[in-house]
Order: structure tokens, then sequence, then C-alpha cells
């Protein structure tokens, strides 16, 4: 497993215990996530919010890591995300991470997901 691949893997870790703490552990500081619908979330505040919001609004989501690749700067994961909504509804949605790293880190997570059911 190259090094990109273990970060991915720790990412999608931290991401099923809705572990905030070592999720952010994966991005370096200046981090930005893409969101489905492409809304930029920039910097670790609205990086933590964002997961933050997430993990609230589905408490029992998780991505199963189906396939992943890392090498260099750039690395790719595609994951199948399901849990269940507020008002009860079972989501899922299959999709591709684009990962961008920078210094043994996360820097860019943009996330391309669709609903399959």
């Amino acid at each position: 497993m190259t090094a990109g691949e273990e970060l991915i893997q720790r990412y999608f870790d931290a991401f099923n215990r809705h572990d905030i703490d070592a999720v952010m552990a994966c991005f370096v500081e200046h981090a930005v996530v893409v969101d489905t619908e492409g809304r930029r979330f920039e910097g670790a505040k609205e990086v933590r919010r964002y997961y933050e919001t997430g993990f609230a609004m589905i408490p029992d989501g998780r991505c199963d890591l189906r396939a992943m690749a890392g090498a260099n700067d750039q690395g790719v994961a595609e994951s199948l995300f399901h849990g269940t909504s507020a008002r009860g509804r079972m989501i899922k949605a299959l999709g591709a991470e684009v990962i961008e790293f920078a210094g043994g880190k996360i820097k860019e997570i943009r996330d391309y997901h669709r609903l399959v059911e």
C-alpha cells in the first residue's frame, strides 16, 4: 500500500467512526472540500463544520471503500455511502472522491457521489 493509499484508508476509517478529530488530522490546515453539489468549504474551520453537520444529519452514515489508488500527490477512492436521513429515509450514493495530497495529508477532496436508490 502506498502512503497515499494508507492516508485514504485512515481518512475513511475516521469518517466511518464519525471521529471528527481523526478526520481533521488527515487534512492540511488550509484544506478544501468540494461537495457533490460543487460547494467549496475552505480552511480547517469550514471543513470541520462540513463534517460535523454531515455526521449530525446522518448519524449512521458510512462509506464502504470499494477501490482506491494513491501515488505522489494524487489519489482516488470509489465508495458506497449509505445511511438514514433525519426523516428516516435510507440513502445510498455511489461515487468517487478525487484527492490531492500535500505533506502527507489531504489538501483537497472533490466528491462525485450520486444517489443510486
